[in-house]
């Protein structure tokens, strides 16, 4: 294996600014596909920010068995049915964080650096949602939900997925649970906080903060300088890619 740096890009609200229409989205799907509501979307409930995760959480919390291979199935397909719906009824809210998709172009072109999205969301919705910035996602490394609950292990499966040997890895993402993943595999961290609080990012360790990609010198600064987030006390940390 080839031995270079690893920038992990997670998606939503990272490059894609989709988490108002998202909620909605999501919570619509969970009740058609399952047949009783989502328990709450207040993301920092839940173990796992991933789809999955939180899919397998709400279960055990209505007391109901684990949910099958075809239930998640269902459900992703539903998901992606009213994330285009909504996409047709209002498309601006789904649209890039600014930056993001020539940043991307641009890092995905060089050959010193191995880019890969590493994401708590599903596959085809995703994609669907990088589809809507003009960021075409299937030629891209990635790790999504489909390939573990844990956004740890979604990050090991995207950093094997490059084929590549990391001598160093980045994370860039926006929210407090990717601060946590990077703290816990030890992986450098940059936050993005253009629909995230930037006083969340803070807190969980978070050293370099951009709102967006507009000014890439900014960017390229910041894999440079950003550290690996110091985690909240009591965390656990592993420290391995």
């Amino acid at each position: 294996m080839n031995h270079m740096r690893v920038i992990l890009f997670d998606i939503d609200g990272t490059l894609a600014a989709t988490t108002n229409a998202d909620n909605g989205c999501y919570e619509r799907a969970f009740e058609t596909a399952f047949g009783f509501p989502l328990p709450t979307t207040d993301w920092h409930r839940y173990q796992h920010v991933t789809d999955f995760g939180i899919i397998h959480e709400a279960f055990e919390w209505a007391d109901k068995s684990k949910p099958s291979k075809a239930d998640l199935d269902r459900f992703e397909l539903s998901y992606e049915r009213e994330l285009r719906d909504s996409c047709e009824r209002s498309p601006n809210g789904f649209a890039e964080v600014p930056g993001a998709r020539q940043l991307v172009e641009e890092l995905c072109a060089r050959s010193d650096i191995s880019v890969a999205l590493a994401t708590g969301g599903m596959r085809r919705t995703a994609l669907f949602k990088l589809s809507q910035i003009g960021i075409d996602g299937m030629s891209m490394h990635g790790a999504f939900a489909n390939d573990a609950i844990s956004r740890c292990d979604i990050a090991r499966v995207a950093i094997e997925r490059t084929g590549v040997t990391p001598s160093d890895v980045v994370y860039v993402g926006d929210g407090a649970w990717d601060a946590a993943t990077s703290a816990a595999l030890g992986m450098r961290f940059i936050g993005i906080c253009r629909e995230y609080a930037y006083e969340r990012l803070v807190a969980a360790g978070a050293t370099v903060i951009l709102e967006h990609f507009a000014d890439k010198s900014a960017f390229y600064k910041a894999i440079e300088s950003a550290t690996v987030p110091i985690p909240p006390v009591g965390a656990q940390v592993s420290n391995s890619f």
